[in-house]
C-alpha cells in the first residue's frame, strides 16, 4: 500500500516539476534599468526602445518616468547586443490637425503641419538613424545611463 501511495504522489508532482522547468517565459531574461538625459536634463517623458541585434527573442519599448526606465526580469531582455533608440512623447504621438489636409492613410499631408518644420528634439543618431548599442549581460546589474547631447 505505501508503494502505491508513493507512485501516486510522484505522478501528482510531475506537473509541478514541468512548471518549474526552463521553458517558462522568463527563462534567460534579465532586468534592465537606467536613465536618459538630454543636454544634462533628465528627459521627463519619452520612450526607450531596445531592438535585438543578434538572435535574441526579446525586445522592449519602455516609457520614461522622470528620466528613468526599468524593465523587470519578467518582461526583461535576453543577454546580447541591442540597438537603442530614444524618442520623445511628442515624436511618438504627433497629434493630427483637423484643419490641415489628410493623406489617404489618415495622416496630415507631409509639409502641411507647422510642427513638422520643427527640428526634432532627439538627434537622429539616437532616433531613426541610431547606432547606439548596449550589451545586456546574463549576470550582474544591467544599468544604462544615456546622455544625449
Amino acid at each position: 500500500m505505501p508503494r502505491r501511495c508513493f507512485v501516486g504522489v510522484f505522478f501528482l508532482c510531475i506537473p509541478l516539476l514541468v512548471g518549474c522547468s526552463s521553458n517558462n517565459k522568463t527563462a534567460g531574461r534579465v532586468s534592465v534599468i537606467g536613465s536618459v538625459s538630454l543636454k544634462g536634463v533628465p528627459l521627463s517623458e519619452g520612450v526607450v526602445q531596445f531592438e535585438p541585434m543578434e538572435k535574441q527573442n526579446t525586445s522592449a519599448a519602455v516609457v520614461l518616468v522622470g528620466g528613468n526606465f526599468s524593465i523587470s526580469s519578467a518582461n526583461g531582455l535576453q543577454p546580447g547586443m541591442y540597438l537603442v533608440r530614444v524618442s520623445t512623447k511628442e515624436e511618438q504621438n504627433k497629434p493630427l490637425d483637423p484643419n490641415l489636409p489628410l493623406t489617404p492613410s489618415g495622416n496630415n499631408l507631409p509639409g502641411s503641419s507647422k510642427t513638422e518644420a520643427k527640428k526634432p528634439v532627439i538627434p537622429p543618431e539616437w532616433g531613426a538613424k541610431s547606432k547606439q548599442q548596449v550589451e545586456v549581460k546574463p549576470e550582474g546589474m544591467n544599468k544604462f545611463d544615456f546622455e544625449i547631447k
